[in-house]
């Protein structure tokens, strides 16, 4: 990968340990370049930090310095919480330990990276200037380690070696958009409407991904508006039609009874999260009473527009569909409730601009919490009627 791949498709390294144990230093040591501001003050690093690199025999990476997870007062303790927090979205992790101590704070972070099923090895830094002494080294020893320096950069070689290696233990992830509904020489149709939420001269991530996969399949791609949907149909006849979510309705009209349609949001919740799953949470809508609340969660950041599909159109759809009184409640980016309880179910953006473990985090949250979760473009079909239209090209 070069180094213009975006961060969601790069590997994800977190860097964590206690205040001052050279974290930063670390970070700056692997990219090469004073990203992190280092200090010999506790504390420095108040929140994530995130540098794109390249790493030879890795590809491209994304390494994340995070806050000391021993951070003190209420501004620590919220520093802390974005240090854990990370730990959802990695791919890996790198616990930082100065020689000869090892606290609660460290076991308690190889307890999470378990917990999630994160990879991880051990730095122990500062070996230029205190040897770890064998009582150490024993405590250490049934994990991956390396003794080096970020000042002197001791075994650099071996710093990078170890980071290869746990690469290696990272489950890839062979999952594809169209796995199992596109065939080679396939056509597909997608439908891309220009209205006042598309950005100017260009698609939207998940066409752009939608017609590299398509490439991929070696099928054939044809890209239209949504006005345009049934000249096109009286030319070609497509074996498959993806469209956004918003036209969906007019798309299930318009096109012939005997062609596949699927929505981008409902390909990007099979290729992230859980089609199953959020189809149980789009039937929860049945079920809404007065008063409820719905959290609309949404992982990129932007103003709002008129019009907006969070803000406006999926609230409008949703009490126009039960035809009661609901309170909405919003999340953008990285931002995400740690209570759940109070949501009587959950409606997730299709998650085009965060990592496949992030979104699973955030399923797993939910269902621990025992709120249903569904996406935008789930919800928005059952709400107008076409949900089964959309998911029968899918085996269950």
């Amino acid at each position: 990968m070069k180094m213009n791949t975006p961060k969601l498709l790069r590997l994800k390294i977190g860097i964590f340990g206690r205040r001052n144990v050279g974290k930063s230093s670390i970070m700056n040591m692997l990219s090469d370049q004073d990203t992190s501001i280092v200090s010999d003050v506790a504390g420095t690093t108040t929140d994530v930090v995130e540098k794109s690199i390249e790493i030879h025999g890795i590809g491209a990476a994304v390494l994340l310095d995070t806050a000391g997870v021993d951070d003190i007062g209420e501004l620590g303790a919220k520093r802390i919480l974005k240090t854990k927090k990370a730990i959802d979205e990695i791919d890996m992790a790198v616990l930082v330990l100065e020689s000869n101590k090892i606290t609660d704070f460290e076991t308690g972070l190889i307890a999470d990276f378990k917990q999630n099923k994160r990879p991880f090895l051990i730095f122990v830094n500062k070996c230029d200037t205190q040897k770890p002494n064998d009582d150490f080294l024993k405590q250490i020893g049934e994990y991956d380690f390396v003794l080096t320096s970020a000042k002197t950069k001791l075994n650099l070689e071996e710093v990078y070696e170890a980071l290869l290696k746990t690469t290696k233990k990272i489950k890839p992830d062979e999952s594809s958009l169209f796995d199992g509904i596109l065939k080679e020489e396939d056509l597909v149709l997608l439908v891309a409407p220009i209205d006042e939420e598309a950005p100017k001269d260009r698609l939207i991530l998940p066409q752009v991904q939608a017609i590299r996969k398509i490439l991929d399949n070696k099928a054939f791609s044809l890209v239209t508006q949504d006005s345009d949907i049934s000249k096109i149909c009286q030319r070609v006849k497509p074996d498959l039609i993806v469209c956004d979510s918003q036209c969906v309705l007019e798309v299930v009209k318009t096109a012939p009874k005997d062609i596949n349609i699927t929505t981008f949001s409902i390909l990007m919740s099979r290729l992230k999260g859980d089609l199953k799953e959020f189809i149980i949470g789009a039937n929860k809508i049945d079920e809404l009473k007065n008063n409820d609340k719905i959290l609309i969660a949404e992982a990129c950041t932007h103003n709002t527009k008129d019009g907006d599909i969070a803000r406006v159109k999926i609230p409008k759809l949703l009490r126009k569909f039960t035809q009661k009184e609901l309170e909405f409640h919003y999340t953008n980016g990285k931002d995400y409730p740690d209570n759940l309880n109070e949501f009587a179910v959950i409606i997730h953006c299709g998650g085009c601009m965060i990592n496949k473990n992030l979104m699973q985090s955030r399923i797993n949250k939910a269902k621990k919490s025992e709120i249903c979760i569904t996406n935008y473009g789930i919800a928005i079909s059952k709400c107008q009627g076409v949900l089964d239209r959309v998911i029968e090209i899918f085996d269950f």
